[in-house]
């Protein structure tokens, strides 16, 4: 039995992930053409080159589906998986010559001349996020195999490594962190040398990826020896050590994977007598730095998560699924949340770099440490302003409402926020959105709007407004959105995520584009059901009653200033846009997994617990077809991933026009 057989989950491709190319597929490069459809001006863009380039992006999926990875050949795997890299970063660079146009469309006249442009601009550049995603999957699934097949070659297997570490992937990285941590005791593998985990540290440094961090912190806890432990321990230093929890915040779902006292803890039991001359330094200048990151924070003007610098006053753009960013004349907006990046000395006198933002929960401007909220999403960017001080002045703008009273504006307008103009921003009442409060941001320092965002949008056409109008919502013509501070020339990108593919998402995100698409072409039938429609009622009743309307804000965690009846309408619409979207992604992830691995006999069944063979027979009965193909192996995984992902998808679609978008069974006319 291989090590990674037992180390890590792999999937096997069926019959046909091999099948040779079409010799007319053969002749042409799906990655070159789609560099050559990439625009390289604003002028370029047009309807012709959007199908055009959707079209490249289609091929390179497949041609990166095509990729031959057979058992036999390890020179073919070998090239295979590099090629999948060299496209995967390929895509990277089509997808920053996009964002690079970002700041062509301030310089065109408002009007039709620059929303329709930018249009085809959101659309070509969301292609090409997916498309970068997508392949990062594609090399994943295709390094695992690799290794699952080259690991009893350790030539090969270094090989392997080798190219890895040559092309600074992340996603080998990942996918071969599996190497750091020993097989369990009686499974018969060897585990892996210290030089070959050397090798995979030094890989992850290579890439200075901070999402790698908990594989080295898990690793630090459980190895022994004492030079790797060193190693891993300054190698998490370069990553981004997690902040210390702010004193008094919420539970945060996400829980830092290691802190600055476990990591002392672990190298205080680390003897210099049992390490190198040269790690004896390096232990040393850690514990040393250590000791002061656990008394007195991050004293350094900037923070480092592994290639991320960042400093106080830099804009987070968060890029989630959501019905929003289809609401307004700009669509599909690339991003939908918003914070910025500020240093804050907590009441423990712990220095600590946070995100301040404005969510739709809460009546208090939260702090966040910035890798905990970076959690949160898939794809993100930083922007800083060209000019360092004003930079700084929207740092301290950020720090300094920290804890004010917020209050989330269902009507989306910034006038509020223009009054507080000439006002010390701490202790005042934040009564805006997302973007309003880095609007809110801008005012100490003097400048434009227009020079943070030189593009405002409005109500999408169609039946948008009124049904809107319908939840209590609006968008006035002035309306500044998450996606807006993008296109300003005085915004640098200092920083970005990786795209990254994930099924389960893409389901939740067709769903909600599908609710926003019909708001804009369909009259919306709110629905409520009993419990929604007696809030709403109670919220009406709430205007003239302020303790019932304290019960409801608390019951709701809003601010009670809120239009109470305004937000429960718009609840009752979300909330059942959420349960549906989030439900049909968990069948999806359930349907996938009991389905990937094929025909059950009696000895693979061994493998699963009664309730786990169970819940795959359910799902094999639901989708009996796809069962049969998976298990004839006629459907490679990627093939079973989108028949599922368009079943869902269809089945999510179908549910919201029953519940938003047909009219109920009792109100049509009876026949005579």
């Amino acid at each position: 039995m291989t090590r990674f057989a037992v180390l890590a989950i792999v999937w096997l491709p069926a019959t046909g992930w091999w099948a040779e190319l079409p010799a007319a597929a053969a002749e042409r490069s799906p990655v070159a053409e789609l560099r050559s459809l990439t625009p390289t001006a604003a002028s370029k863009l047009s309807p012709a080159q959007l199908d055009r380039l959707a079209a490249a992006a289609t091929a390179v999926e497949r041609w990166a589906a095509d990729q031959k990875l057979p058992a036999d050949s390890p020179p073919v795997i070998l090239a295979s998986v590099g090629r999948l890299l060299d496209a995967k970063q390929e895509a990277a660079r089509c997808l920053e010559q996009m964002f690079a146009l970002r700041v062509e469309f301030a310089k065109l006249p408002p009007g039709d001349q620059r929303q329709d442009p930018l249009r085809l601009y959101l659309r070509s550049t969301s292609q090409l996020i997916d498309l970068t995603g997508r392949l990062h999957t594609a090399a994943r699934e295709a390094i695992e195999v690799a290794a699952y097949y080259l690991d009893s070659q350790p030539a090969e297997f270094r090989r392997l490594l080798g190219l890895l570490s040559e092309k600074r992937a992340t996603v080998g990285a990942e996918v071969m962190s599996y190497m750091l941590f020993d097989p369990p005791a009686g499974s018969g593998a060897q585990p892996y040398t210290t030089q070959e985990k050397y090798q995979l540290l030094n890989l992850i440094l290579a890439t200075r990826h901070h999402d790698l961090l908990p594989y080295v912190a898990a690793f630090v806890r459980v190895e022994k020896n004492p030079s790797l432990v060193v190693i891993a321990a300054e190698l998490i230093h370069r990553l981004g050590l997690p902040q210390q929890p702010r004193p008094g915040s919420d539970p945060d779902p996400w829980k830092p994977p290691i802190l600055a006292g476990e990591l002392r803890d672990i190298l205080t039991r680390v003897r210099e007598s049992d390490l190198p001359p040269h790690l004896v330094t390096y232990h040393r200048d850690l514990l040393a730095w250590l000791e002061r990151r656990i008394e007195q924070g991050i004293q350094e003007d900037t923070l480092q998560l592994g290639a991320i610098e960042l400093r106080p006053g830099d804009w987070l753009l968060m890029r989630n699924p959501s019905p929003y960013n289809l609401f307004t004349d700009l669509s599909p907006g690339l991003f939908t949340h918003v914070g910025v990046v500020a240093v804050e000395e907590g009441t423990d006198g712990i220095r600590r770099f946070v995100i301040v933002d404005l969510p739709e929960r809460g009546a208090r401007i939260p702090a966040t440490p910035v890798e905990a909220f970076l959690a949160r999403t898939l794809h993100y960017v930083f922007l800083r302003h060209e000019d360092a001080e004003v930079g700084r002045v929207l740092g301290q703008a950020a720090a300094d409402m920290i804890g004010n009273e917020s209050q989330f504006d269902l009507q989306f307008d910034t006038n509020r926020v223009l009054a507080l103009r000439g006002k010390p921003l701490h202790g005042q009442l934040i009564h805006t959105y997302c973007a309003g409060f880095l609007l809110a941001c801008t005012l100490p320092t003097e400048r434009p709007r227009d020079e943070f965002f030189p593009i405002t949008e409005s109500v999408a056409g169609g039946e948008m407004a009124s049904n809107l109008k319908e939840l209590g919502l609006s968008f006035g013509q002035d309306f500044l959105s998450p996606t807006g501070a993008l296109f300003s020339p005085h915004l640098q990108i200092v920083a970005r995520r990786e795209p990254v593919y994930d099924a389960g998402r893409e389901v939740q995100e067709s769903i909600f584009d599908h609710f926003a698409d019909s708001m804009t072409h369909k009259t919306l039938r709110p629905s409520p059901d009993a419990f929604q429609a007696l809030r709403e009622k109670l919220a009406a009743m709430a205007k003239t009653s302020p303790w019932l309307a304290n019960a409801l804000a608390r019951a709701a965690d809003v601010n009670a200033r809120m239009d109470l009846e305004a937000a429960a309408r718009t609840a009752a619409v979300i909330e059942t846009l959420d349960e549906v979207a989030e439900a049909n992604l968990n069948e999806f992830a359930a349907a996938y997994a009991a389905l990937l691995p094929g025909k059950l006999d009696a000895e693979t069944s061994k493998q699963y617990a009664p309730e786990q063979l169970e819940r795959i027979r359910s799902y094999q009965d639901q989708h009996p077809q796809l069962a049969r193909q998976r298990a004839d192996g006629k459907l490679t995984p990627r093939e079973l991933r989108r028949e599922l992902v368009q079943f869902y998808t269809d089945r999510g679609w179908q549910q919201i026009d029953a519940r938003f978008f047909v009219a109920p069974r009792d109100s049509q006319p009876a026949k005579e």
